[in-house]
């Protein structure tokens, strides 16, 4: 006669096994609803007043870092503005470049 051992492994009254289960069920279902839920792409135009605030500059500043192309500027008639995202990205690159 052979001797088995059988090894039952619970938590809090939950064996293993369908424990495992579930956590497969539940990555499915939050693999599922990533695929459906997309991310709202809103675009956030900000003036130039804004956007010397955020990063700190004056006016001057900001009219040479356009010029420089260090920000993209958009022009809507009359007036200029600013992508918020591309704005954080620029100031991303200048971090980036001031502490190497």
């Amino acid at each position: 006669m052979s001797h088995e051992t059988i090894i039952k492994t619970e938590i809090q009254g939950i064996e293993a096994k369908d424990l495992l289960n579930r956590f497969d069920t539940l990555e499915s279902r939050l693999t599922e609803l990533h695929q459906t839920v997309k991310p709202e792409n809103k675009i956030v135009l900000l003036t130039r007043k804004e956007v010397a605030k955020m990063l700190g500059i004056s006016l001057p500043t900001l009219h040479a870092w356009s010029k420089g192309n260090i920000l993209i500027p958009y022009r809507i008639g009359n007036k200029v503005r600013y992508k918020e995202h591309e704005v954080l990205e620029a100031l991303q690159n200048i971090n980036a470049q001031n502490n190497k």
